[in-house]
């Protein structure tokens, strides 16, 4: 009996000791889980902030590119709440087939952890022909003069026209009198700015209420680009009506101009009566002009085409419009004093400083204009992001 109560005795220290082994390797594991925890721990929170950083690297090179547009110098290292981020810039000039998008690549990192976030930039572009006429100061519209609207896209002016979109503007004084008609709405950004005549119709809307719509001159870099790039006198199909020193482009009586598509620019442009100025089927120009246009009467510019196939951009005093002329063209001079005498029939859209309107002259406002882009407005839009 004594040696059996030994052996038991001795098979519980076994046991104990099996036991304590076991709570010994449980705690191990437990100190060395919680330790692994307590790292990844660590660790997510290292991830977490190195996002925010390089978040934060995005952020600031994105508002110095909307600051300058041109701004391409990026970051490096740059401490951010104890960590720090780089960003490169990638435009056009690295890969050209980005044109005006721009790439934001920004790394955050803090600790051992790191970031990757790439950010797709582009620019805002301005809208300027959203109206049959706009004038900054004013617009006179006097004896029979109309606007209605058409949609080249759609068809041709008779299947399309209505008298819902032919709108006209201006952050000054509208006057309609004798017998105007406005095929859409007549809007101004002056209280009372509107005077409709008792035999005078407005199809649409009347408010002078609107806020003042911004005019800006095109920049003359745009102006410097245009002439760097001029198609004239190569685009010409008689380059003798065009000076190669003056820029300048004049059409005798009785001419007829056929102009290849391309950008033209020109320091004045004058078209005298029964002259004919198309662009080549299927093709389109943009014009920048510095200067003054004079077109006569009886002449034709442009009637082969849609108004978005001649888009003019000026930066002269005057346009003018002789009596009988018939043009198809988006006109934008902010500082141009517009004048469309007897019967003109303008086809397109108009912007200028000012514009009046007499004796059965009309503009049918071509609403597939609503999408021409007249340039960029300076400021960026970020339209995607990811992480890499």
């Amino acid at each position: 009996m004594g040696q059996l109560h030994i052996s038991q005795q001795g098979g519980a220290l076994l046991i104990a000791l099996g036991i304590m082994l076991l709570l010994t390797i449980a705690a191990l594991i437990a100190v060395d889980t919680a330790q692994t925890d307590m790292e990844l721990s660590f660790n997510q929170v290292h991830s977490s902030q190195s996002f925010y950083v390089a978040q934060a690297g995005l952020i600031r090179a994105f508002n110095e590119i909307n600051n300058d547009n041109d701004w391409t110098a990026g970051f490096l290292n740059e401490p951010y709440e104890g960590g720090y981020y780089t960003v490169i810039v990638v435009d056009s000039t690295v890969e050209g087939a980005l044109v005006d998008t721009v790439i934001l690549r920004a790394t955050g990192k803090i600790g051992d952890a790191n970031t990757n976030l790439e950010a797709l930039v582009v620019p805002e572009y301005w809208r300027p022909f959203q109206y049959a006429m706009f004038g900054d100061s004013a617009i006179v519209m006097d004896n029979n003069t109309c606007t209605d609207s058409y949609n080249s896209d759609s068809g041709d002016y008779a299947s399309t026209m209505d008298l819902i979109n032919g709108d006209v503007a201006s952050n000054g004084d509208l006057e309609f009198i004798h017998t105007a008609v406005v095929g859409g709405d007549a809007s101004s950004a002056t209280e009372g700015g509107i005077f409709v005549c008792a035999t005078c119709t407005v199809y649409g809307d009347t408010t002078s209420k609107i806020d003042p719509l911004p005019v800006p001159p095109v920049p003359d870099s745009v102006y410097d680009w245009a002439r760097s790039v001029n198609a004239a006198p190569g685009g010409l199909s008689d380059p003798s009506m065009y000076d190669g020193v003056t820029h300048a482009l004049n059409m005798n009586l009785n001419s007829t101009l056929t102009l290849s598509g391309g950008v033209y620019y020109f320091s004045e442009i004058t078209i005298e009566n029964n002259s004919r100025l198309q662009v080549a089927p299927g093709e389109s120009v943009e014009i920048y002009v510095t200067g003054d246009i004079s077109i006569g009467q009886n002449a034709y510019v442009n009637t082969d085409g849609d108004p978005a196939d001649m888009v003019i951009f000026s930066d002269g005093d005057s346009l003018q419009l002789g009596m009988s002329t018939v043009v198809h063209a988006a006109f934008y001079g902010p500082s141009a004093i517009m004048t469309m005498e007897n019967n003109c029939q303008y086809y397109g859209s108009i912007v200028a400083y000012s514009g009046s309107a007499v004796n059965a002259a009309c503009i049918h406002y071509d609403r597939a204009l609503r999408e021409v882009e007249g340039g960029k407005t300076g400021v960026m839009h970020m339209i995607a992001w990811k992480e890499l």
